[in-house]
């Protein structure tokens, strides 16, 4: 009976975000096809789990498939892990999926970590449709049309970027954007940790792992929202819930369909004339 080959997401940073099934999977499998056997070793050691490793990287999967496949076919069960988070999704591994499916052997996903839905869950912009880019292009007419593709969209955006081309990318991404709202995550899950709204003057820690959320267009209204009842809601949310005012003003920034930044702005004004009608009525 032919085995299962396991598709396991690893932690992207915090080793805490690892799941009992995860771990559970690794501890139980034959073989683990890792994109870096020394980094997935430190992840093993850690868990106290020691299993044979094969290297899957890109520039080997496909040849290195095959092989694999005699293996889950001869029983062994088999895990594929990337570096951090899903494997297939700007890693290694969607080849060997797709040829091990069409061997007619089971694949079967232990899901977990994940920086485009970690990203998109603190970013405070519409994520019920989003599109994923990946890594931008280096350069030349690939790099122009990504820029162009990722403006044109009606959609909230996601991509990654690496730390020694940030800062590039954002310049070149303040030359098309004029009025989407951009959330720029570093590190995220790790210690430095930070996710700011990004503004065209705002210096960049090119440090770390980036995702980049950018809003549509359609996001920023013209027209502000009720000050007061943005207060309001806001001081509901504060009351209810005992959340951050980061977070909260996250919330109330999606309700509103407006940025953060405009929606500090605009809590300020609202409270005080909230004070106002207050200090009003205690007069009567």
């Amino acid at each position: 009976m032919p085995g299962t080959l396991f598709v396991v997401a690893t932690p992207i940073g915090n080793l805490e975000d690892f799941s009992f099934r995860g771990v559970r999977t690794l501890r139980e499998v034959d073989l683990i096809a890792a994109e870096d056997t020394r980094r997935t070793s430190k992840l093993l050691a850690h868990y106290e789990i020691q299993k044979p490793m094969v290297s899957l990287r890109e520039h080997n999967e496909t040849r290195e498939a095959d092989r694999l496949i005699s293996r889950l076919e001869a029983g062994e069960n088999i895990a594929l892990v990337s570096d951090a988070g899903t494997p297939g999704i700007a890693d290694p591994g969607a080849d060997l999926v797709r040829l091990v499916r069409a061997a007619g052997i089971r694949v079967v996903p232990i899901p977990g970590a994940n920086a485009i839905a970690a990203a998109l869950s603190a970013a405070g912009l519409p994520a019920d449709q989003f599109l994923f880019l990946g890594f931008p292009p280096a350069s030349g007419q690939q790099r122009d049309r990504w820029f162009e593709d990722l403006v044109s969209s009606k959609r909230t955006a996601v991509f990654y970027e690496a730390p020694h081309r940030i800062v590039r990318t954002m310049d070149d991404l303040s030359k098309y954007l004029v009025k989407s709202p951009v959330v720029l995550c570093r590190e995220i899950t790790k210690i430095n940790e930070e996710l700011v709204e990004w503004n065209k003057d705002q210096p960049i820690k090119d440090l770390g792992e980036f995702v980049v959320v950018v809003g549509s267009p359609d996001t920023v209204d013209d027209t502000d929202p009720d000050e007061t009842k943005l207060a309001v809601l806001f001081g509901q949310i504060t009351n209810s819930t005992g959340l951050p005012e980061e977070a909260v003003t996250a919330m109330v920034a999606a309700h509103f369909k407006v940025s953060p930044t405009r929606t500090r702005k605009l809590l300020k004004k609202g409270r005080i004339l909230l004070k106002r009608a207050q200090d009003n009525q205690e007069d009567v």
